[in-house]
Parts: C-alpha cells; sequence; structure tokens
C-alpha cells in the first residue's frame, strides 16, 4: 500500500478509536447525491464519521457536490473524510483491484471497528457487488449496509435542498441507532425570487425544518420494520384583518410526500385564493379576480398544458391534439430536425416554465437546456409583460395588485426560460404580438417551428394569416383536466415542486401558514419591487403566538 493510503488508513482507525460512528460511502456513479446521503444518515443513524470512496473519474464532482453540506455536517460534530485528499482513490476501474485495495483497508480497521455502516446508493452494481462481498468477508456482522432513495438526475438539489420524504433511508441489518436529529435547524428568513429551483430549495428548506426525522426502514433477522406515525404537513391560506377567514391549501403526508389527495389540492388551490381574495377586495368582482387568479394553477405547474387545438399542412401535428405540451417537447429532442418553440405573451402567464422544467426531467437533466429545442421569446411579449410591471403601482391594493403580481410573475418565468432553457430573441417588436409572431417566425433557421398561444383568437388570426403551413405549426394551449400524477419518485419530486412555487405564489396574494409535526411558520409578501422580488418573509411561530 502506498504511503498516502497508509496515511488515509491511520487517520481512518485514529478516528473510530475516538468513538465516532463511522460510515463507508462508495461513490463511483452518482457523485452528486452524495451530501443527500451524508445528511439523511447522519439524521437518521447518528453517523458523525463519513468515510468516501471515490473513482478517480468523479473526485471533482464529489469535492464540488459537499460544499452544499459541510457546515450543516460540521455542525453537529461530524467529520467527512473523502480518500482522495490522501492523494488517491480508492475505487479502481478493474473490480478485483477494488476488491483487494477493500480488503486491505477494511482488515486494518477490523479490530477498532464495533459496528460501521456501508452505504451502496452513489456506486453502480459491479463496485456495490464487490463491496458487499469485501465487506461480508472483512467485517462480518460488524457491517450494516444502507441504500438511500435519491432521484439519480443531476441538477437536483441535494438535500436539505430537497424535501426529506424524497429521501428514505433503508437499513440492511441490525444497526446502531444514535439519532442526533435533523440536520436542518434553521430556514430561509427571506425567500427571493431565484428561479423556480431557488424557490425550491428555500421551501423544502423550510419543509424539513417543520416535519421530523424517521424516514427509515429496516430488514433484521426476517424481520421488517417500517416508519412510524406519519404525520401531515398542511398550509393555510388566511384572509388580513378581522375577517378570520382561512382556507387549507394544501396537505402532504410528512413520510410518503405529495399523493393524490396532494395532486388534487394543488389543482384546487387557486379557488381558494381566489374565494379569499374576494373577501378582501372592496369592488366584489369576482369573476375578474377569477380570471386572474386562475392562471396560478398552470403557472406553479399544478395541471399540465395540452394541445387543444392545432393547425399545419403537415398531418402528423393533428395527432398530437390532446396531448401534453411537454411530452411533444421531450419527443422533438431525440428527432433530427430542430424544433422552435415560439411562445405568445400568455404562454409566460401559463406556466410555460414548467413545461419546459418537466421535459427537461424527462430529459434526464432538470433545470437544463433541451436538446434540439429552441426557445424563442417574441421581444413584443416581452415588452408587453414589461409594460405591464413597468404601469402597475405595486402599493395598489383590489385587482391594481392582483394585475400586477401576475405580470411581475410572467416577467420572472421569462426571466427562467432564458436563464435555464437559454431562450433567444425572436425579432418580433410590433402589438399586436400574435400578428408579430406569424410575420417572423417563419424565417426562423430551424427545420421545424411551433407557434403556441393560450389565447383562441391569436390561434384563429394565425390560420386566417395562413402562417400554419409549410414548416410552421400553430396551437392552441388549454390545460389538462386531470391532476398530477404522483405514483412514482419523479412524479412526487415534479409535486413537491409544484406544491412548492404554490405555497411561494400564495403568500404574494395572502398570509399563509405551514405547519408540520415540528413545528410552524407563516408566509407574508415582504417586498414587489427590485431585482429579487418577488421577496417574502418566513416568521417561525412560536407557541404563545398560536390563536
Amino acid at each position: 500500500m502506498s504511503k498516502e493510503n497508509i496515511s488515509f488508513v491511520d487517520v481512518l482507525k485514529e478516528k473510530i478509536m475516538s468513538g465516532f460512528y463511522p460510515s463507508i460511502l462508495v461513490v463511483d456513479k452518482y457523485p452528486w447525491i452524495t451530501p443527500t446521503i451524508i445528511g439523511r444518515l447522519a439524521e437518521e443513524l447518528g453517523i458523525d464519521l463519513f468515510v468516501i470512496l471515490t473513482s478517480q473519474h468523479v473526485v471533482q464532482s464529489v469535492e464540488q457536490s459537499l460544499q452544499h453540506i459541510k457546515e450543516d455536517v460540521e455542525d453537529l460534530g461530524a467529520i467527512i473524510l473523502p480518500d482522495y485528499v490522501f492523494g488517491q482513490s480508492l475505487v479502481k476501474d478493474n473490480v478485483f483491484d477494488t476488491a483487494f485495495t477493500l480488503n486491505n483497508v477494511f482488515s486494518k480497521i477490523s479490530d477498532q471497528v464495533e459496528k460501521i455502516v456501508v452505504d451502496l446508493s452513489g456506486s453502480d452494481g459491479a463496485i456495490a457487488a464487490t463491496t458487499v462481498y469485501s465487506v461480508k468477508k472483512i467485517l462480518g456482522d460488524k457491517a450494516v449496509f444502507t441504500v438511500v432513495d435519491t432521484i439519480p438526475l443531476y441538477g437536483i438539489p441535494a438535500y436539505p435542498g430537497s424535501p426529506r420524504w424524497l429521501h428514505k433511508v433503508y437499513v440492511y441489518g441490525d444497526a446502531d441507532i444514535r439519532k442526533k436529529g435533523s440536520i436542518v435547524d434553521d430556514y430561509p428568513k427571506n425567500i427571493e425570487w431565484r428561479g423556480s429551483r431557488g424557490i425550491y430549495i428555500a421551501i423544502s428548506k423550510l419543509f424539513n425544518t417543520l416535519t421530523r426525522c424517521g424516514f427509515i426502514e429496516t430488514y433484521h433477522n426476517s424481520r421488517r420494520y417500517m416508519p412510524g406515525e406519519n404525520s401531515k404537513l398542511e398550509a393555510w391560506i388566511e384572509t388580513i384583518g378581522a375577517l378570520g377567514e382561512k382556507r387549507r391549501l394544501l396537505m402532504i403526508e410528512e413520510l410518503k410526500g405529495p399523493d393524490q389527495n396532494t395532486s388534487n389540492m394543488l389543482y384546487n388551490a387557486w379557488k381558494q385564493i381566489s374565494e379569499l381574495l374576494d373577501m378582501t377586495i372592496g369592488d366584489k368582482d369576482k369573476q375578474s379576480i377569477d380570471r386572474l387568479v386562475m392562471q396560478i394553477q398552470r403557472y406553479v405547474g399544478a395541471a399540465d398544458l395540452i394541445i387543444k387545438e392545432s393547425a399545419s399542412s403537415s398531418p402528423q401535428w393533428f395527432d398530437h391534439e390532446g396531448e401534453k405540451l411537454h411530452r411533444i417537447i421531450l419527443r422533438s429532442t431525440g428527432e433530427r430536425n430542430k424544433l422552435a418553440v415560439v411562445p405568445d405573451t400568455n404562454l409566460f402567464y401559463q406556466g410555460l416554465h414548467m413545461v419546459l422544467l418537466k421535459a427537461s426531467i424527462r430529459q434526464g437533466s432538470p433545470w437544463s437546456t433541451l436538446r434540439n429545442i429552441s426557445v424563442y421569446i417574441p421581444r413584443c411579449a416581452e415588452t408587453e409583460i414589461n409594460g405591464k410591471v413597468a404601469e402597475t403601482n405595486p402599493d395598489a391594493g383590489g385587482l391594481q395588485r392582483v394585475s400586477y403580481i401576475m405580470a411581475l410573475l410572467a416577467n420572472r418565468a421569462l426571466l427562467e426560460t432564458k436563464y435555464y432553457y437559454d431562450a433567444k430573441t425572436l425579432s418580433a417588436t410590433a402589438q399586436p404580438c400574435e400578428a408579430s409572431m406569424a410575420v417572423e417566425a417563419p424565417n426562423l433557421p430551424e427545420h421545424r417551428i411551433l407557434l403556441i398561444t393560450a389565447d383562441h383568437k391569436a390561434f384563429t388570426a394565425w390560420q386566417t394569416l395562413n402562417v400554419c403551413r409549410g414548416k410552421v405549426a400553430c396551437a392552441y394551449i388549454g390545460h389538462s383536466d386531470k391532476p398530477l400524477d404522483t405514483d412514482t419518485i419523479y412524479g412526487r419530486f415534479y409535486a413537491s415542486i409544484a406544491s412548492s412555487i404554490l405555497l411561494y405564489v400564495s403568500s404574494l396574494f395572502l398570509p399563509v401558514t405551514v405547519k408540520g409535526s415540528s413545528g410552524e411558520a407563516r408566509l407574508i409578501v415582504k417586498n414587489l419591487k427590485g431585482s429579487s422580488a418577488p421577496i417574502v418573509s418566513v416568521h417561525r411561530i412560536r407557541n404563545d403566538e398560536k390563536l
């Protein structure tokens, strides 16, 4: 063994002899999930020594990913000990070389170890099997194996920037559980606009602060032990002032995460917001309130956008009627000819950014550009949205304030489309925007062009102007009448994002209270002006403040 590896083993032995509870993380395939594994094992088992054995191919990614959790782990008094800081990765390309190396390491610590946890979440099948063989041969019953539920997609925020309910811990063997409690002992005091990803991270940390640990399943001596009591996380929206009315927006099982009930509540949440706004706004124009607020359903991603009608000289587009927009975009990522997607102004109010997010998740890398897809933002659409923000007084009350908030959110969705999906500008400047789009879009270099609008009048105008022919197809966009699917971990992940954005957006209109098994917090809009607006303040509610 090299001098560097001897030093690594010596340090490892010294930490074990000092009373640290060790875990071995074997990482050769999914380096970005390393912080999630560390955070969850620290919470559920009380691990305070994380020994990371890496392949040379993942060292840089592991090193970068650990920055997300290093401070939280150190606050618990835990230590992270990667092999690469001693000069060499111990996981080799050849599985037998790996087996010999691991045998050597485990043999040298065998006498000091009483119990050791070996996690296989970040390794592929061959290395995982090699690790199990080596551990069982050298350490025997001293070893316990774990797997942490993760979604192996690059770009998913690491825990605690993702809800605990997505990261169940499975334990195979008789673990020595020394719970130290949640690594999330704080929550964001202010949530600024940082795109849907930033909101998801901030609200996830709040969720994890307000809920308990205990999402762990064990298997030992042919017996299976399931998680304990499943509490519910609830969110309520309430009126301002003396009315004292409130409505439940959302309910999520703390251990299971979003289910079909959550999905149904997400789908109908805009109605609760509209009802309370109607009580709050003096002019009592319920139809106008509904017309503005119902867009929240699509904006937060609670309902999938679908193609309701299409117009094209190519028959294939008529087969897409009734199909979800993100699936059409996703299918186009694998086709030979590039697709240009050109949205009308209303799509930025209606959740185009969530369509692109869902397509990017299915592509395998959330919040990233889509292969073979070009998104174009008409300059007239950007001008129209920005003009609405500029001309409306955010300090006004009533419908004017509601209208301003929706325009500001549309602006933020437009910016997200640029930032995450590399949207370009279409030089369509004149109003009405749909007419300008009809002139400029056919000149785009892509072989296929899709004009989309949620305004049937604009869709009809495109057909009348004879633009929906040749390489240009036009689509009238509606929304699905079915709530989100939450049957898979990917579905629960997306529903978790939609839930996070719903709470953020709802709090811009009226106060939102979120209550879990470990606490309660209130979200209230703080600022609707400035580059980081909207800003939502988060206030932890003490027992003496509860009604």
